[in-house]
């Protein structure tokens, strides 16, 4: 017993010993080093804080600084309450500690403002970090300069936290990182061939048109052309809190009288023109985001379009108010339709009001759909005592890169019927990072009464804000946008491009009814892939044609379809089940599929798809198809698929999918700064169509189908199927 007694008293000995020595150490190389620490944490933080803060006034660098002042002195005054209070507490003072504190939020606050890309864990940790190394390199830095320190310890310290320090900053301040992966799903594309005259339309309509464009703004200031009315909002939304109140001082009206304000751009030669409105989503109020198309308004106006972009700033800043930017705009149609009649009016007679079309952007593109319900009901869907009296003859809606659900009519989503449908969005949007519209797109149904389309394209290498020239290329505010990789997205002027061309098409389709050599941007893209701007296109669409085989909503039953005496069979595969899809973020995409998944089966995996006795004389089969696989280290392949089609003799026939559609793996998208230094991805997976004419399938009866067979050559797969179709 002695002999252990000895033996822990001699351990607690040398413990002491090295903490003194320890305590001796840090002494004489960092007592009292923290003066550099604590002024330049504040600063940056009181900055940080001003800038994103400091956008209630005009002009804006005044907001700025008079928030970081204030931030400064607030700042100031907690920390030294703190102290008190701790020092009170403890008998110890903390100062650097409770300012390391404030060093680690700021850290956490830039480096997880984008966390949903890189993971919060992984941005947290990598955050705390890095303010453990900022706070020893300034600390070390303030030893050396103000107290003479010159010992090995301090510079070792210097080196080993100066080079990371420098390499966050360098971090901090580049675009980030070029992405490969576009470039090497473009070699798996096949060649489609454009004919001479495809080409030549292709090219003439990516140019402006012939007709002269005009510009000619409205609103209640003495500064615009035209004066208009205010219209009363309040109903819908309320400016809350401080930031309303200041809002509210800065616009200079309430949400009682807002102005309906906004630009025309119309061609000077025509009248009875088709008109576009397009409304914007939420940003800053103090830029005027309606502005920003004007891209589109001069290139649309030219073709012999009307443009009206309506200014919706009373709604920025607010939540929940998407139903008040629709009846904001349709207020707006219904105050440029009285333009449109009056005789001393610039635009007399410009706009075709029985040839109407809706654009929104982000939380705009929400809205319009909400507009176009609103236009067709006689009450509000949340309060009968409120009555509608809005009925335009609208035609179309364009959603670009928009939300969804932001907003639901008693508490139901929006659901539409027989209207045209168009939805563009970046697979790089750091804003709106999923596929949101695809919500939306699954809700808008056809009747088959009137002919309609609806067309969704994914496109790699497009952010949210390039698609307004004035929001930019950073999808989120300074300075938690630091960490957003901008290196890899394409230029702004090609994605304008890529907008134009495709809203263009869709509008000489929907609301003239041409169909020239462009019309298949709506339902085969990638046939022109060697004209658009080089980057990849994903697409889904549907027609009112088509009748549904399977769409895997009605049941549990998986041997059943969506068509009365549909028979299902899935044949070689480790697994077959009906799903709810995903977003790449784990949210519900609210619509379900058949999975399908094999591993190196003996014969090729496939579904069977049996019909019922089909007399009826169809042109296509058409399928959605989503490759599901996750796996970047292996060599990007395109997904193969068979259709292989039988008739009541049991003839049949097979046709290669590839020579017509390239299925893309999931796109590796890497929107964080972070996730090139871990090595990861955020996979995004969408819904390719691919449509096969019934004439490839030589020797059958194609007014005789009996089965339809979706087959899959590959050794290893996971993939879903939706909406199996065939096109009248």
């Amino acid at each position: 017993m002695r002999k252990w007694k000895v033996i822990i008293a001699r351990g607690k000995l040398k413990c002491s010993n090295w903490k003194k020595r320890f305590n001796s150490f840090t002494e004489r190389n960092w007592d009292d080093t923290g003066t550099l620490l604590y002024w330049v944490v504040l600063l940056l933080f009181s900055v940080s804080v001003g800038i994103m803060s400091g956008k209630f006034m005009k002009p804006i660098g005044v907001g700025m600084v008079l928030m970081s002042v204030v931030t400064f002195i607030v700042s100031v005054l907690i920390l030294w309450f703190l102290k008190k209070i701790v020092k009170l507490a403890l008998r110890n003072g903390i100062t650097e500690f409770l300012t390391w504190l404030l060093l680690c939020f700021l850290c956490i606050m830039v480096f997880t403002g984008d966390s949903e890309a890189a993971g919060e864990t992984e941005n947290t940790i990598f955050a705390v970090g890095i303010s453990i190394i900022f706070a020893m390199f300034l600390k070390s830095i303030w030893a050396v300069c103000a107290k003479k320190v010159r010992t090995k310890a301090i510079f070792i310290m210097l080196t080993v936290t100066g080079i990371p320090t420098l390499a966050v900053i360098g971090l901090l301040c580049t675009g980030g990182f070029s992405d490969n992966y576009i470039e090497e799903y473009q070699k798996l594309a096949s060649v489609k061939q454009l004919s001479e005259s495809e080409s030549a339309d292709m090219q003439k309509a990516l140019k402006n048109g012939d007709y002269t464009v005009e510009t000619i703004t409205y609103g209640t200031s003495e500064q615009e052309d035209i004066m208009s009315n205010v219209t009363d909002i309040s109903y819908y939304a309320e400016n809350e809190g401080i930031q309303g109140y200041f809002k509210e001082k800065y616009q200079g009206y309430s949400l009682k009288e807002v102005p309906m304000a906004g630009i025309v751009w119309y061609p000077k030669e025509k009248t009875e023109c088709p008109t576009l409105f397009i409304i914007h989503g939420n940003h800053n109020w103090l830029t005027d985001s309606y502005l920003g198309y004007e891209y589109l308004g001069t290139y649309l106006a030219s073709h012999g379009y009307v443009v009206v972009s309506v200014d919706e700033n009373a709604c920025n800043g607010l939540s929940g108010e998407n139903d008040a930017r629709a009846a904001l705009l349709l207020e707006n149609m219904r105050q440029l339709k009285k333009f449109n009649q009056q005789k001393d009016n610039p635009l007399y007679e410009k706009m075709d009001y029985e040839n109407l079309a809706l654009a929104g952007h982000s939380r705009g593109g929400e809205a319009v759909t909400e507009a176009y319900l609103f236009n067709s009901l006689s009450y509000d869907p949340d309060n009968g005592n409120h009555r509608f009296s809005w009925d335009f003859s609208i035609k179309s809606i364009i959603a670009i890169a928009p939300v969804c659900g932001q907003y639901q009519p008693a508490d139901r989503e929006v659901e539409l019927e027989d209207v045209n449908y168009l939805l563009l969005h970046g697979a790089n949007d750091q804003d709106v990072s999923t596929f949101m519209g695809m919500e939306q797109y699954e809700n808008i149904h056809f009747t088959g009464e009137k002919e309609c389309i609806k067309s969704a394209v994914y496109i790699a290498g497009l952010n949210h804000g390039q698609f307004n020239s004035l929001w930019g290329k950073y999808d989120l505010d300074e300075p938690v946008n630091r960490m957003l990789n901008v290196e890899n997205f394409l230029p702004q002027q090609e994605q304008e491009n890529i907008a134009k061309i495709f809203i263009k098409t869709f509008l000489d389709k929907t609301l003239e009814d041409k169909t020239d050599g462009c019309t298949g941007l709506l339902t085969n893209c990638q046939k022109y892939q060697e004209i658009l701007p080089k980057t990849l296109y994903v697409q889904s669409y549907d027609t009112s044609d088509a009748v549904t085989l399977c769409d895997f909503e009605e049941d549990v039953r998986l041997e059943t379809g969506s068509l009365e005496g549909i028979q299902i069979k899935a044949r070689n595969v480790t697994s077959w089940r009906e799903e709810e899809l995903t977003f790449s973020s784990g949210e519900l995409r609210e619509n379900y599929a058949m999975i399908l998944k094999w591993e190196k089966p003996k014969e090729e995996a496939q579904i069977e798809i049996s019909l019922p006795e089909w007399k009826e004389e169809s042109k296509s089969i058409r399928f959605d198809i989503m490759n599901m696989e996750e796996n970047e280290k292996e060599k990007a392949q395109a997904l193969e698929v068979e259709v292989v089609v039988k008739d009541a003799e049991e003839k049949e026939a097979c046709v290669e999918v590839s020579n017509d559609t390239t299925i893309y793996p999931a796109f590796p998208v890497r929107l964080n700064k972070l996730q090139y230094l871990l090595g990861t991805a955020e996979y995004k997976h969408q819904f390719q169509t691919v449509s096969v004419p019934l004439t490839k399938f030589e020797g059958i009866d194609t007014t005789n189908i009996t089965e339809i067979i979706l087959r899959f050559p590959e050794k290893n797969g996971k993939i879903a199927i939706d909406n199996v179709k065939l096109s009248q």
